[in-house]
């Protein structure tokens, strides 16, 4: 019984951090001190701990034996990678979604989209960001495969973090979503997996190529 209330505060917690670092009220690199965030948090250092142990796993956080945890920093070619990872399991997601989504899910693929515009002419890069998060984690819930779901919560959350700024502009990711949610309205699996393969394609070289800020803020 007791350890059923301490396996769910420990992923209440998990939950509560994944969620600052992708808010960035923990930022890339910064270390987490232990006593302040459990007296933020209103939690022993026992659960705390336990939701590092988490978050290690999905390389959000990184221990230093002598010196602590930290938000986990990537350099470039670390985010390279992730976006490789990306490639593979978004597409599949994509296809996923087309075959097996909803029209209420696709009803709130269409409300996200009409948000995303609403931000992209507010010109408010962070929570553009954010959107386009729920957007692509939105995809992947119809899918309806939850492991994809979690793996790729974890890969977006790490360049959400580790990115300043915006990949590439905000007006051509807002019409290449327009044509994925199209694709999957119309259940073409075939075009709703290419079309996110190149959107994720595209934001991949523009980083490598690009001069945006990765790592630290």
């Amino acid at each position: 019984m007791y350890k059923v209330e301490y396996d769910d505060l420990s992923q209440r917690v998990y939950k509560v951090l994944k969620q600052m670092i992708l808010d960035g009220d923990l930022k890339s690199g910064e270390r987490l001190a232990q006593d302040e965030l459990a007296q933020r948090l209103g939690v022993s250092r026992t659960p705390l701990l336990s939701a590092f142990s988490k978050l290690e796993r999905e390389m959000l956080v990184q221990t230093i034996p002598r010196r602590g945890s930290y938000v986990r920093s990537f350099s470039r070619p670390e985010l390279l990678d992730v976006y490789d990872i990306r490639l593979r399991l978004e597409p599949l997601g994509a296809r996923g979604a087309a075959v097996h989504g909803t029209a209420e899910q696709v009803e709130r693929l269409d409300v996200l989209t009409e948000e995303y515009r609403q931000l992209v002419a507010d010109h408010d890069a962070d929570k553009v960001k954010h959107q386009d998060f729920e957007f692509h984690m939105l995809i992947m819930e119809m899918s309806g495969n939850t492991f994809l779901s979690s793996i790729v919560a974890s890969s977006n959350i790490i360049l959400i973090a580790n990115v300043q700024g915006l990949i590439k502009s905000a007006e051509e990711s807002l019409a290449e979503h327009r044509r994925l949610v199209d694709a999957i309205r119309a259940h073409d699996d075939e075009s709703a997996e290419e079309l996110m393969y190149h959107h994720l394609f595209s934001s991949r070289t523009a980083l490598a190529h690009g001069t945006t800020q990765v790592g630290s803020a």
